[in-house]
């Protein structure tokens, strides 16, 4: 059987979800002190466990992937983090074995749990209750190395999601409403696994595609890899061509695939998947870039026609990053945060619908989302991280030693507020809403510590 090994690894996460982590000794922190991280972790007990019941009209089950917390924040690829937050405050540290590529955190109703993956593809995993914090024993201990890590919570109950042996390292699986698994293998097929079933769709994704999600059976994700424009900034030298819409609710099928202007690219690893107008239909959001005039964000309906489209930079190999959709100006309605050339100076820009045309409504220099050659693509996101009800852009500056709060105050972006890294950036900043409505701060740096910022 084919399919074996996956189905192990399905049950795998079942036991652990059954019984939940293996932790070692906790150790208490004020804000200022740093974690004293136990060297061995403990392995995990297996625990007795039992396969979920068979979905009918009569015995549903209920959705197994309650929260699947992703280093791009939704599943939709919207970095807004719901929730306030009380930044700035003091930071704690979390000494780690490596140097930390990503985090992704999870909300329990006791606290919150963070993973870190390291470069060599281990995973640390620690969880975080008042001021105490615990390392605790992972159902996957490593991860191919540069993976993001994908975490299941259900209750109290928490796994990382292990990937299917035939999964491309440079992306991660998603769990569908039904607990289906659907991820991109090495060779760009759409995988899908749902009760022991295995399904291929030849969907010719890029390697490193992100797969979203619409919460209804629906997937989208960037295909059609091309080398004609020569930038690779974004961790190798492939851009989409087309945009790929899959019904998934049954047996995966083909809804629509969007191909794009001639000589252009989607310079990117996801689209932003929302509804940006309001009347009930989601827009998807791209950067399209080529060598005449470079990036400029566009917007297309799901049909394929044109939704709005903003300007070119105007020079060759000059990128834009599309960072999150939110009400970013008070009293408006849904604008776009993006920065324009991170890897030279920086520019915040956000953009509002006029028409069919995006207009930049004001500009801030000095930020930096991205380093050259990263896949991570999730160095920034939005969210009202110090509580006045304003959404900030969360992001790092140039040097990727200091992270800010950038919002709108009147018609300009002004810093809200700054906060030190603790070292240089080396992962995606990732974010999570705590039980009390309050939102935590995580990243990992060079100097192998996990930095929390708790409400």
């Amino acid at each position: 059987m084919p399919y074996f090994p996956t189905i192990l690894r399905t049950l795998f996460i079942l036991v652990v979800l059954a019984g939940g982590c293996t932790s070692v000794p906790a150790f208490r922190l004020t804000p200022t002190q740093e974690v004293k991280v136990a060297p061995t972790l403990t392995p995990p007990t297996a625990p007795t466990w039992s396969l979920p019941a068979p979905v009918n009209e009569t015995n549903p089950v209920q959705d197994s992937r309650s929260e699947i917390p992703i280093t791009n924040q939704r599943l939709d690829g919207n970095r807004l983090v719901t929730g306030s937050g009380g930044m700035p405050v003091e930071a704690i540290d979390i000494p780690l074995l490596g140097k930390p590529l990503w985090v992704v955190a999870a909300s329990v109703s006791s606290g919150s749990i963070w993973a870190a993956a390291l470069e060599n593809g281990q995973v640390q995993m620690f969880q975080v209750v008042g001021d105490t914090v615990s390392e605790i024993t992972p159902n996957v201990s490593r991860l191919p190395a540069g993976m993001p890590p994908v975490l299941q919570v259900a209750g109290e109950r928490t796994a990382l999601i292990s990937p299917a042996p035939d999964a491309s390292a440079a992306t991660n699986a998603i769990l569908l409403e039904d607990g289906a698994q659907a991820y991109i293998d090495a060779h760009g097929q759409l995988r899908l696994i749902r009760q022991e079933v295995a399904y291929t769709l030849a969907a010719d994704a890029l390697p490193d595609a992100r797969i979203l999600s619409d919460g209804e059976g629906r997937l989208l994700f960037l295909s059609t890899p091309t080398s004609e424009y020569p930038h690779g900034v974004l961790g190798d030298e492939f851009e989409a061509k087309t945009i790929t819409l899959v019904n998934a609710i049954d047996i995966p099928d083909f809804l629509r695939v969007i191909w794009i202007d001639p000589g252009d690219v989607i310079e990117g690893i996801a689209p932003i998947w929302v509804d940006l107008d309001g009347d009930g239909s989601r827009e998807i959001i791209v950067t399209q870039s080529n060598a005449r005039s470079g990036a400029r964000l566009v917007v297309y309906n799901e049909d394929g026609s044109l939704f709005a489209s903003g300007e070119s930079i105007g020079q060759g190999f000059r990128w834009r990053h599309q960072l999150a959709v939110g009400q970013f100006i008070a009293g408006g309605s849904q604008e776009i945060a993006v920065i324009r050339t991170p890897h030279i100076g920086g520019v915040i820009e956000i953009y509002a619908v006029e028409q069919d045309r995006l207009v930049i409504q004001a500009e801030l220099s000095g930020y930096s989302s991205h380093l050259i050659g990263s896949r991570n693509l999730d160095g920034a996101l939005a969210a009202d991280l110090d509580g006045d009800g304003q959404i900030e852009i969360v992001v790092p500056d140039q040097s990727h030693t200091i992270l800010a709060g950038i919002e709108m105050v009147g018609a300009e972006l002004k810093i809200a507020w700054e906060a030190s890294i603790g070292g240089r950036l080396t992962t995606n900043i990732t974010a999570v809403q705590l039980p009390t409505g309050k939102i935590a701060l995580g990243v990992g740096h060079d100097l192998n510590r996990l930095r929390i910022w708790l409400p």
